[in-house]
């Protein structure tokens, strides 16, 4: 795989709606991001599926489809969403980021425990702005 292909490689997961059950954090340098890459291949979360990472506006872009409603369904279920979560807020977060020259990685954890063990270890490579997505909000991740 190339560097842009691990940059920006999409699940087909991702496509269809919200990333349950990940953790988001945002690192202010790209190499700080590239530390904490390879401290989670070291702990075991080293593939596609599991790990994902955004950059620059292409990133903010795909972030954003995270925000889009589709279909009648999705548009009810959006409306839900932001009269009763965080996301859209986070979401803005994390395009502010990604348009300022930041690195976003999103990683699948099992669930709120894991979510603030892998926190840990993010925060050590200078992750920021830690919350986990779990089925209708972004829960912020303890320090």
């Amino acid at each position: 795989m190339t560097e842009q292909e691990r940059l920006h490689n999409e699940p087909a997961e991702f496509r269809g709606g919200a990333p349950r059950h990940r953790l988001f954090a945002t690192f202010e340098d790209p190499s700080s991001a590239e530390e904490a890459l390879e401290a989670l291949r070291f702990e075991g979360y080293g593939e596609d599926k599991v790990v994902w990472v955004f950059a620059g506006d292409e990133g903010a872009e795909r972030v954003g489809t995270m925000a889009r409603a589709q279909g009648l369904w999705g548009r009810g279920r959006r409306v839900l969403q932001r009269a009763m979560s965080s996301d859209f807020t986070y979401l803005r977060t994390l395009d502010v980021a990604l348009r300022d020259g930041q690195v976003v990685v999103a990683v699948w954890v099992r669930n709120e425990r894991a979510a603030d063990e892998v926190g840990r270890l993010l925060r050590l490579h200078d992750g920021r702005s830690l919350a986990y997505f779990t089925h209708w909000d972004f829960v912020p991740v303890a320090a």
